[in-house]
């Protein structure tokens, strides 16, 4: 199920960026700010989200960043007509952790 979490995040974090390129009309300053996010996310991933690091966030804790990055990106997504696709990778997220969880 570890997989199943990993393509919903990478869902997450593609949608985000798509998201705020959107938002930011393109161009530069659009690949700038999308290019943050996923660095911001790809680290927050890597350090405190993967399954298997010494470092990860308890379920409660992990459960509660999905909570609060899920709904940020459906927001991103929805000023930018992606709300659906969104919502679809926050579900995934939450679905994946849970049953990762339960799977150990």
């Amino acid at each position: 199920f570890a997989v199943v979490l990993l393509v919903g995040h990478l869902a997450l974090t593609v949608l985000g960026a798509l998201a705020l390129w959107r938002i930011a009309g393109g161009g530069w300053l659009g690949g700038v700010a999308a290019g943050l996010f996923v660095l911001g996310y790809v680290a927050l991933w890597r350090f405190l989200l993967v399954p298997g690091s010494p470092t990860r966030l308890g379920y409660r804790e992990r459960l509660t960043a999905a909570l609060v990055l899920g709904p940020a990106v459906v927001v991103l997504g929805s000023l930018s007509g992606l709300w659906l696709p969104a919502l679809m990778a926050t579900s995934v997220v939450i679905l994946g952790d849970a049953l990762n969880e339960g799977s150990r």
